[in-house]
């Protein structure tokens, strides 16, 4: 194998001046290994997502709507999910559904706050504040790729104090905006158009001019302040070196072709009105991430606890009003399904879909899939409780994680970031503690 097919851990299709970045191909890497060394496994992805104020969820079997309830049922020692979750049907034994975890420190926040600590496990009120866990693998492993994380949102930005609008929160705990332009994700991922190539470093280049004026300036005022103030602004231009480090990143990945992929199934123009359309298009966007190794580590806040146009989207599909206030009612007694239930259901369709993507996916031992951990659900059991959190995991088979099980876990009081700890580990971010954990969560993992 020619050596000049590999360049910055990346392997390319040569021709005619142009450099097309393929996806990871074990196959190659294997060609590229000493004779004696063991073909290169694939990347592991993590995908962290959640629909603010709660699912239409009870555990009656004699509930009249429990046909609709995002818990699935155990039957035969196997897992059969409602209308709501069908589509997982087709992959128990690749999915854990865990009942009874939630972060102790939050159970008494406001019912509304809570998605500010999902990954976090840190109160909003804490004075110190827990990265989240995607950043914390990325922290570890981001360097690799060319975006060390990706941020997404459907409403986009950072919401405010209390009502989040993204999942992620940095090394020192604060929000990181999420990014809902479908157009400039694609751009900034996979057009390799030139002139925009241009216009991208014509812009890094006034970024990084703008940023070391303001780091020159900071020496000089921090001579003329005191103790307290000057501590309270270093800690302010930590934000700034973090605007830095992320030009010098992609100054470094500017020569480094983009991967080639195709765009005929991205929706890149949709808007709210096709609610639909967006998010299968971020998902697919979020697939090919992961397909072309341009991240391995991604947070999409499917809902918000906040209110605008998403809140509304139950109505848009005419299932309801909007979704705060059929969190409200919560799963109802109809047994043909209420609206909570039925916007469950379009959020669940959307998502195994997405997962039969991954599954249908071939790479070193399975699929990628079996090398991403899918990682789905809410912080609240129903709207305003903190606690009993409902939550998915699927995928990530090659990553060590025992599936095709409904975990009942409120009598043990085990916090949920014990599960953060035993996921970081799967993801080979060695780590021994997070937050308010107190071990790991060893009954989602494989023994032996």
């Amino acid at each position: 194998m020619n050596e000049s097919l590999q360049l910055n851990r990346r392997h390319f299709l040569r021709g005619a001046g142009v450099a097309l970045t393929l996806p990871w191909l074990e196959s190659l890497d294997a060609a590229n290994a000493a004779p004696q060394a063991k073909a290169a496994m694939p990347p592991k992805r993590f995908l962290a997502l959640y629909v603010g104020h709660g699912f239409a969820i009870t555990l009656a079997d004699d509930h009249p709507a429990r046909d609709w309830s995002w818990y699935p049922r155990v039957v035969d020692g196997k897992m059969q999910f409602g209308k709501s979750m069908a589509g997982f049907n087709e992959f128990t034994d690749q999915t854990t559904v865990l009942y009874g975890l939630e972060h102790p420190r939050v159970i008494r926040a406001n019912g509304h706050g809570t998605a500010d600590s999902f990954l976090t496990g840190s109160n909003i009120g804490d004075a110190v504040k827990y990265p989240s866990i995607d950043q914390v693998a990325a922290g570890v492993h981001g360097k690799k790729t060319r975006y060390p994380s990706l941020v997404l949102g459907n409403e986009g930005g950072l919401g405010t104090k209390g009502a989040s609008r993204t999942l992620s929160y940095n090394q020192f705990g604060r929000p990181i905006p999420s990014t809902n332009n479908l157009l400039a994700l694609y751009d900034n991922m996979f057009n390799s158009d030139p002139k925009l190539q241009r216009g991208n470093k014509r812009q890094l280049a006034t970024g990084r001019r703008l940023v070391d004026r303001v780091l020159e300036s900071h020496k000089d005022l921090k001579r003329r302040l005191g103790r307290a103030d000057s501590e309270k602004l270093e800690h302010y231009l930590h934000s700034i070196r973090d605007v830095e480090k992320d030009i010098e990143r992609m100054q470094s990945w500017s020569d480094t072709p983009k991967p080639k992929v195709d765009a005929k199934q991205l929706a890149l123009e949709a808007t709210v009105r096709e609610p639909a359309a967006f998010i299968r298009t971020m998902y697919n966007l979020i697939y090919l991430a992961f397909q072309t190794d341009t991240t391995r580590y991604a947070t999409y806040m499917l809902q918000s606890m906040g209110g605008g146009a998403w809140d509304n989207i139950p109505q848009t599909l005419g299932i309801g009003g909007g979704h705060h206030g059929l969190a409200h009612a919560g799963i109802g007694r109809n047994p043909a399904g209420g609206g909570l239930a039925k916007y469950d259901q379009f959020q669940g369709e959307l998502l195994a879909e997405f997962i039969q993507k991954l599954a249908a996916t071939p790479e070193a031992n399975g699929s990628l899939l079996d090398n991403a951990l899918i990682y789905y659900g809410c912080s609240n059991s129903n709207t305003h409780n903190n606690s009993n959190y409902p939550l998915l995991l699927c995928g990530g088979k090659n990553l060590g994680l025992k599936h095709g099980e409904f975990h009942m876990l409120n009598d043990r009081k085990v916090p949920l970031n014990n599960l953060y700890v035993t996921m970081l580990n799967a993801l080979s971010v060695p780590t021994e503690k997070f937050s308010d954990s107190t071990g790991a969560l060893d009954d989602v993992l494989l023994k032996g």
